[in-house]
């Protein structure tokens, strides 16, 4: 279980998020381990602000989840927060 937020510190406290392209970028390291590992992931808090950028970041990260669900369970929206 990871948390992942797409601003420039990835902390959530910001609803500007780095790039439309930022949550897949994000998941790409941990995605190798677990598939090398055998091991499977659950995104137990995700978000990012109420933007055109920051919804293609969300649309992009769940994407690739889908597309990695040999590994990726699901994901839960946070939504606290800016």
């Amino acid at each position: 279980e990871m948390h992942q937020y797409l601003d420039s510190d990835g902390s959530g406290t910001s609803d500007v998020c780095v790039s439309s392209t930022i949550g897949s970028q994000r998941l790409e390291a941990a995605t190798a381990w677990h598939k090398s590992s055998g091991k499977k992931a659950i995104l137990g808090e995700f978000a990012g602000g109420s933007n055109s950028v920051c919804e293609s970041a969300v649309t992009d990260m769940l994407t690739y989840m889908g597309e990695s669900n040999d590994v990726w369970l699901g994901g839960l929206w946070w939504a606290a927060g800016p």
